[in-house]
C-alpha cells in the first residue's frame, strides 16, 4: 500500500454554536460538526443531543453505516434485536442493515457525537426531516426514496 502524504479534506475547527442544527424528532437535535463537502463526501460528523424523553426514531441505513459514541448523559438503546444501557464513553457502530432506537429516559440532556460514512446525502436527509417535522407533514417514502432511511 503506498503511503500518501496529502489529504482530500479539508481542515475544520468546528464551534458548536456556528454549525447547523436540525430537528430531527421529539427532543433530538443534530448539529453538523464536519460537513461531507469538508471529507469530499466520505463522511459526515455530527453532535447530536437527546433531551431528556427525547428519543432517536427506530430506524435503518439502506446505504450508509453509523457510530455513535456517548459524550454526556446516559440513554437506553435498541441495536438490531438487543436492549443495551449506555453510558458515557460507550460507542455504538451500527452497519447499513440494523435497525436502531436510542432514548434519553434520564433527567439531564444526551450528547452523542455521530460519524455517517459515506456522507453523500446525510445533510440533505437532516435537512428534509427537520423540514418535515416543522411542518408536521410527514414524508416517510420520500425519506425512504431519496436517503435510504427506513423507519420502523
Amino acid at each position: 500500500m503506498e503511503k500518501n502524504q496529502t489529504s482530500n479534506k479539508e481542515l475544520v475547527i468546528s464551534k458548536k454554536d456556528n454549525s447547523p442544527k436540525y430537528w430531527m424528532s421529539k427532543g433530538e437535535y443534530t448539529n453538523i460538526i464536519v460537513s461531507a463537502k469538508q471529507t469530499n463526501n466520505e463522511y459526515v460528523i455530527t453532535d447530536g443531543i437527546i433531551e431528556p424523553n427525547g428519543f432517536v426514531p427506530d430506524h435503518f441505513h439502506k446505504w450508509e453505516d453509523q457510530t455513535f459514541h456517548i459524550v454526556e448523559g446516559q440513554v437506553e438503546a435498541k441495536i438490531g434485536e438487543e436492549w443495551c444501557q449506555l453510558n458515557v464513553g460507550d460507542t455504538i457502530h451500527c452497519p447499513r442493515g440494523i435497525s436502531h432506537f436510542i432514548r434519553n429516559n434520564g433527567t439531564t440532556t444526551a450528547r452523542l457525537i455521530s460519524y455517517i460514512f459515506p456522507g453523500n446525502w446525510a445533510e440533505n436527509y437532516f435537512a428534509e426531516t427537520s423540514k418535515q417535522n416543522q411542518t408536521g407533514l410527514r414524508d416517510l417514502k420520500l425519506i425512504e426514496d431519496n436517503f435510504g432511511v427506513v423507519y420502523i
